[in-house]
């Protein structure tokens, strides 16, 4: 048996309305049931819960900076490779620069 439901209006700046709006859309949400989600939602995210989320985005972020780092310093070197001012290393040479 369905429940009935009893429309309950709001006021709202139109400015409101668009954010309400903007959000519910990049859920896949109608303003209704992103307002009720919002509103039933519980608990929520704790400070620990938070902070662990954090530290993960920054290591995100710092991973994509050395990758972002090592790509442009491999792409400087080809080039000056192809431009001809670099030579080819010998095996000898190549394992005294990593110090082994």
């Amino acid at each position: 048996m369905a429940t009935a439901t009893v429309p309950t209006s709001i006021r709202l700046s139109p400015a409101e309305k668009r954010r309400i709006a903007a959000a519910a859309r990049k859920r896949g949400l109608s303003p209704a049931a992103y307002i009720k989600r919002a509103a039933l939602a519980g608990t929520t995210q704790t400070d620990q819960a938070r902070l662990d989320r954090l530290e993960r985005l920054a290591a995100a972020v710092l991973d994509s900076i050395e990758d972002e780092r090592d790509a442009r310093l491999g792409d400087s070197a080809w080039e000056k490779h192809l431009a001809g001012k670099s030579r080819l290393l010998t095996r000898e040479e190549f394992l005294r620069g990593l110090d082994v």
